[in-house]
């Protein structure tokens, strides 16, 4: 169902290159048709510091490192509904619970010990250590349990 489609020879021939190459062409490219030749090798490529550009498309990479501690619903709809033509894609790869629990207990160590000198100078706990402490904590439980993955 989801495997490979077999496409041959005569399959992958675009109508309007054919056409074309027949003097009748001319036509179909007038109305925007694209082949294959013309994604394979546009006619003009602009490589920039911060874009592609490929034709009269522009194209830039966003790579998100992290999400809000609460998601709400909708959260995306600002992208969704950007007035421009914008492609999304989000590619999720679960990481070995093992090592995520390693570098968890390490984290945890760290903040515990943050805490600790906090309070042997006399100082006030930082909020943010304490809740981001709680929530390593209740993540690490989950992860152990199996509840959870990342």
């Amino acid at each position: 169902m989801f495997g490979k489609k077999k496409i041959t020879a005569r399959q992958s021939i675009n109508p309007a290159v054919v056409g074309q190459k027949n003097g009748q062409g001319g036509a179909a490219f007038a109305k925007g048709l694209v082949s294959l030749r013309d994604v394979l090798a546009p006619s003009v490529v602009e490589v920039d510091f911060d874009y592609l550009k490929i034709n009269e498309s522009f194209y830039r990479t966003l790579f998100v490192v992290g999400y809000p501690r609460f998601v709400s619903p909708n959260w995306l709809a600002p992208l969704i509904s950007f007035d421009h033509s914008l492609f999304i894609s989000m590619f999720i790869y679960p990481e070995k619970s093992k090592a995520i629990l390693d570098d968890l207990r390490r984290k945890i160590a760290e903040m515990e010990a943050t805490i600790q000198s906090d309070m042997k100078r006399g100082k006030v706990v930082d909020p943010k250590v304490q809740v981001q402490l709680d929530d390593a904590l209740s993540l690490q439980a989950e992860l152990a349990k199996g509840a959870e993955r990342f």
